[in-house]
This record gives C-alpha cells, sequence and structure tokens, in this order.
C-alpha cells in the first residue's frame, strides 16, 4: 500500500517559479489609472456624484459609493498583484506611488482653486487619494517582504 499522508519533496528551478505575465507592459499600469479615468468620467457625466444610481429591492447605491467600492477592490487587487513570492515588483509599486502622487499633486492644486482642476477637488476625490497611498504603502510592504523572503531563501 501506498503512503499517501505525506508527499515528497518537489524541487523546483528558477524556470519553474511563476514569472511569466501576460502582458508586462500592462501589469506595469497601476490600477488606479483606471479607478482616475472612472472617476473623471464621472465628474463629467453625473451632475451629483451622490445622487441615487441604483436602487435594488431598496438598496440605493450612489456613483460616489460604486466608485469607492470599485477603488476599494482595485487597492486590493493591486497588493495582490505585488506579493508574488520570487518576483521583484519594485517597478510596479514605483508607478503605483507615481500614481498616489499624481493624486496628491491634482488635489493640492485644485484645492488651491487652481483653474481648470475643479473636479478634484472635492470629498470623492480625496478619498480615492487616501485609498491609493494607503494601498500604495501596503504594496511596498508586501514587495518588499516577499523580496526579502526570496533572498533568505537563496542564500
Amino acid at each position: 500500500m501506498a503512503d499517501t499522508g505525506h508527499m515528497d519533496a518537489a524541487v523546483v528551478s528558477d524556470a519553474d517559479r511563476g514569472r511569466h505575465r501576460k502582458s508586462h507592459l500592462l501589469g506595469l499600469i497601476p490600477g488606479f489609472v483606471y479607478i482616475l479615468a472612472l472617476f473623471i468620467f464621472g465628474q463629467l457625466f453625473f451632475a451629483d456624484p451622490r445622487a441615487i444610481l441604483f436602487d435594488i429591492g431598496g438598496y440605493r447605491l450612489a456613483w460616489v459609493e460604486v466608485l469607492l467600492v470599485t477603488a476599494a477592490i482595485m487597492a486590493m487587487a493591486e497588493q495582490i498583484k505585488v506579493a508574488s513570492p520570487g518576483i521583484n515588483n519594485t517597478t510596479e509599486v514605483l508607478f503605483m506611488g507615481a500614481i498616489a502622487i499624481i493624486q496628491v499633486v491634482l488635489f493640492a492644486l485644485a484645492a488651491a482653486k487652481v483653474q481648470g482642476l475643479a473636479i478634484f477637488d472635492n470629498t470623492e476625490f480625496l478619498l480615492l487619494t487616501i485609498i491609493n497611498m494607503a494601498q500604495t504603502a501596503v504594496a511596498y510592504q508586501i514587495n518588499s517582504a516577499t523580496l526579502m523572503r526570496t533572498i533568505s531563501h537563496e542564500s
């Protein structure tokens, strides 16, 4: 009878590790670029972002609520994207940080009443910026931890 209680250790080479990506260029684009595009679309399309968009069975959702939930889900997906052991995702994290910095600059300039940036001077954009900054900080920590774990296992 075969012993099925445990498996023998597998030998994994560098070629066997999950280093493939669907598209390297698309993998580098931070998810918050899409969230920023959705925000701009919503600002141009909806006169009142807090007006009820959906009313399904008594559950009412406004555009801003849909956008914030989408941003939270995107933030979690971005963190998962950089959590791959053995893969250096520092470039992705730096691009995430760049988008967060762009959002902070847009909000600051809009708050200073720079002409043409008024759509970024609101609570919704501030919340999106905070979500992006928080997820970027967490993604940086996750990437650092997975890189350190990889380096310590290879030594």
